[in-house]
C-alpha cells in the first residue's frame, strides 16, 4: 500500500477538523455597549478552542513523527489510522459542547468536561494502539529504527493516556481544570517522545565494512597492474618507448 497517500489523506482530515474549530466561538449577540462584557464572558470558550486546537495539532505532528519512522503499511494499520483520524474530526463537537455549557456551570458543564475527556481517552487509546501495532510488526519500520529504544520510551509516550482517563472524574470537580490539564497534555507532547531513527546506523556499518580484513581475492585484485584499473593501455606503451629511446 502507499504510504504516502495514508499520510496525505489523514493530514487532509487534520486539517479540517483544526479549521472547523473556530466556528465554535459565536459572535456576541449583545446590547449596544456590551461587546466587552460579552467578548470576556466568553473566555470557558476560548480556553476550550485552545486545547483542542493544541490537542490537534500536537497529534498531526505526532502523526507525522510516526510515519517518519515507517517504511511500509498494511492493511490493519491502515484500519486503525481510519479509526484514529474518524476521532480527531470529531472534536470540534466535543469542544462546542464545553463552549455552551461550561460558563452557566452545573451538571451540565460537568457532563460536557467528562464527555471531552472520554473522546480524549479514545483518542489517546488509538493512538497508543497505532504505535504499539508499528513496533510490533518490524517490517512495516525503517531498518535503521531501533524499536528497543521504542519499547523504553514506551512509558513516556503513554503518560497522556493516564492522564486522560484521570481527567474524567476530574471534570466531575472542576470542568474548567479539565481543559486545562488536557491542553497542558498537548504541550508535553508538543516535545519528541518518540526515538529518533539510528541515522548513524548505517553509516558505521558501511564503515565497518570497509575496516574488514581483505580476502585473498581481494588483495589480489588490488595487486593488478595499473592497465586494469581503468588506465588507458596505449599511454602505457608510449612511455615503455619513450623509456627505450637512446
Amino acid at each position: 500500500m502507499n504510504k504516502r497517500r495514508v499520510e496525505n489523506f489523514s493530514d487532509g482530515i487534520f486539517a479540517v477538523a483544526i479549521t472547523i474549530l473556530i466556528f465554535n466561538i459565536p459572535v456576541p449577540n449583545g446590547a449596544p455597549g456590551t461587546l466587552f462584557h460579552s467578548l470576556t464572558a466568553q473566555w470557558p470558550t476560548y480556553v476550550a478552542y485552545v486545547a483542542s486546537f493544541l490537542t490537534i495539532g500536537v497529534m498531526w505532528i505526532n502523526h507525522h513523527a510516526i510515519f517518519e519512522r515507517m517504511e511500509a503499511i498494511d492493511r490493519p494499520l491502515l484500519m486503525l489510522n481510519l479509526l484514529l483520524v474518524m476521532l480527531v474530526v470529531f472534536i470540534p463537537y466535543p469542544t462546542e459542547l464545553l463552549g455552551k455549557y461550561i460558563p452557566a456551570g452545573g451538571a451540565d458543564a460537568r457532563t460536557a468536561a467528562t464527555f471531552y475527556a472520554l473522546v480524549s481517552v479514545g483518542l489517546a487509546l488509538m493512538f497508543s494502539s497505532m504505535w504499539t501495532y508499528v513496533i510490533t510488526h518490524p517490517a512495516l519500520l525503517r531498518p535503521d529504527f531501533d524499536r528497543d529504544a521504542a519499547w523504553k520510551a514506551m512509558p513516556r509516550f503513554a503518560v497522556g493516556f493516564v492522564v486522560y482517563i484521570l481527567c474524567v472524574p476530574l471534570a466531575q470537580i472542576s470542568p474548567i481544570a479539565t481543559v486545562v490539564v488536557l491542553a497542558a497534555v498537548a504541550v508535553y507532547y508538543f516535545f519528541e517522545r518518540l526515538p529518533e531513527p539510528a541515522a548513524g546506523k548505517t553509516a558505521g556499518h558501511v564503515l565497518g565494512q570497509a575496516d574488514e580484513p581483505k580476502t585473498h581475492h581481494q588483495v589480489e585484485h588490488l595487486d593488478r597492474p595499473v592497465e586494469a584499473s581503468g588506465e588507458n593501455p596505449l599511454l602505457g606503451q608510449a612511455e615503455d618507448r619513450s623509456d627505450q629511446a637512446p
